[in-house]
């Protein structure tokens, strides 16, 4: 992931009671608290990056405990969107990306480059009411992605013509 999605750090008792908060919703909903969504839960909530894929996370959670097979972290990221506690937004040709739903943002994709580029909730609440009011449609507040091109890639494009 690009350095422009890094997050703020986490003290260790913010993180550990968030983890906790996260663990008691799965046992709310008739889940199990496994080592292996622990430490799932863990790599959301601990990594330096917003923007994750499955895979990322397999990755951090595969190398303290691999024994964690990849479809248990689709299930338990599955179960965590279903709770409201992470986004899954599809982001183009590169795939899914899982973010916390506690950094509500939309995303601005470049569809020559592959850049992300967050923008704030904000920026679109004008629209999400017009679309309301003129069309009776409900604007999800945050699976958002709008697809386009970044500024580098038309100032090349217009360099070429």
């Amino acid at each position: 992931m690009s350095p422009a999605h890094q997050r703020e750090p986490h003290t260790h008792d913010d993180t550990a009671a968030k983890e906790a908060a996260i663990l008691e919703r799965l046992r709310a909903d008739g889940g199990r608290v496994t080592t292996g969504r622990r430490a799932i839960v863990r790599a959301l909530l601990t990594g330096p990056d917003h923007h994750v894929t499955a895979d990322d996370v397999a990755r951090v959670v595969q190398a303290e405990h691999p024994d964690v097979h990849l479809s248990t972290i689709y299930r338990t990221l599955d179960a965590l969107e279903h709770l409201g506690v992470v986004d899954r937004v599809n982001l183009g040709p590169g795939g899914a990306i899982y973010h916390l739903t506690d950094h509500a943002h939309h995303h601005l994709v470049c569809e020559s480059c592959g850049t992300v580029i967050e923008v704030r909730d904000e920026l679109f609440t004008d629209l999400a009411r017009r679309l309301d009011e003129q069309h009776g449609f409900a604007m999800p507040a945050r699976h958002l992605a709008i697809v386009g091109r970044c500024k580098t890639c038309r100032d090349e494009a217009s360099s070429r013509d």
